[in-house]
């Protein structure tokens, strides 16, 4: 896992890169061992740790805090979370593949050399291991005796499909509310790298400068941009003169005032516009905290109309890109309002 975030040019990646880099490989290769054996629990803790601080400094060591809980992070996206799997639970429900096996699947070879030098004739629900037994084996009965509640005889209860690692570990993370926000973060509309700038908005997980002063890490809590307020979430995107006029200004070129979080939130999410409104709050968001991260770094910042203009840019092409297709009138003439039409 290592050697591959330091072969894939990692660090120049945004954090939706970082979260798909980690989903898609560095726990496809956890994945091959959890399947076969229970992993030691200071490799699990070690995987994990690897996987967090790649997520929040490009870098399997450990270079800066955390920016949101772990517990948070590993949520369901549609829970609050980004959808990475939790070690322990995925390792556990993979090692359920083969104790759903030996309740379902008795005729098998493999199953029936179990059942003849283990079970010896004792049903598999109520069996417990000897001590003299190998540990591996233990391991195996470790795991049944942690899911064994989800099984009704030999089937699984809680999918009509039967046992599978999906609903398994859905079944161990157990029931966690729904956010209303999650829609508007993972909205498809939006550019994919601004869908974590979004989220750790929603989970107030920014190193804004009134939390870095409440803890001594910076000399006062001025924002950057305009220096007349306390640089808090809503004043940097909703309040500060700067922003302001960057916002003024996408909001007369779309012809209404810049969406509203809450608002949308609580809109029919099924209309058109109302995803289009989502892109153009989310592209919002990244580019004020771009533009406010490159004023803290370099120590300048370019002027609200450029980054309007670049704004407006930005949304038209990815608008564009999923409106081309679509032939409604209502969706010509709003395409053709804000200059979208392909």
């Amino acid at each position: 896992m290592v050697a591959k975030i330091r072969s894939l040019g990692a660090k120049k990646l945004s954090y939706a890169g970082r979260v798909v880099l980690i989903n898609s490989v560095l726990n496809t290769l956890y994945n091959y061992w959890a399947a076969m054996f229970i992993i030691p629990k200071s490799v699990i803790k070690r995987v994990e740790a690897i996987c967090r601080n790649f997520l929040w400094s490009s870098s399997s060591d450990y270079h800066r805090v955390p920016l949101v809980g772990w517990d948070r992070v590993t949520l369901p996206k549609d829970e609050g979370g980004l959808g990475i799997k939790k070690a322990e639970l995925w390792n556990t429900v993979l090692v359920g593949k083969l104790v759903n096996w030996l309740y379902i699947k008795p005729d098998r070879l493999r199953i029936k050399w179990v059942a003849n030098v283990y079970l010896k004739g004792v049903e598999w629900h109520d069996y417990t291991p000897g001590s003299d037994t190998p540990g591996t084996w233990k391991s195996i009965c470790k795991v049944k005796e942690r899911i064994k509640s989800g099984f009704h005889g030999n089937l699984w209860i809680s999918s009509t499909k039967g046992y599978s690692i999906r609903n398994g570990y859905e079944w161990l993370m157990g029931q966690h509310p729904k956010t209303a926000w999650s829609n508007l973060v993972w909205n498809n509309w939006n550019i994919p790298k601004h869908f974590v700038v979004a989220w750790m908005i929603m989970q107030d997980g920014l190193n804004l400068r009134n939390k870095l002063y409440a803890i001594g890490l910076c000399p006062d809590d001025d924002c950057i941009l305009c220096g007349e307020q306390p640089e808090t979430s809503d004043h940097l995107f909703s309040e500060c003169r700067f922003t302001s006029k960057v916002k003024d200004s996408i909001a007369d070129w779309i012809g209404k005032p810049m969406p509203d979080p809450t608002t949308l939130i609580s809109a029919n999410r099924n209309r058109l516009q109302w995803k289009a409104s989502v892109c153009v709050q989310t592209a919002y968001w990244y580019t004020i905290w771009f533009q406010r991260n490159n004023a803290r770094q370099q120590l300048c910042v370019q002027r609200p109309d450029i980054i309007a203009q670049q704004l407006k840019q930005l949304i038209q092409r990815r608008i564009r890109s999923k409106m081309c297709n679509l032939e409604s009138n209502g969706a010509i003439d709003w395409q053709a309002s804000i200059g979208f039409i392909c």
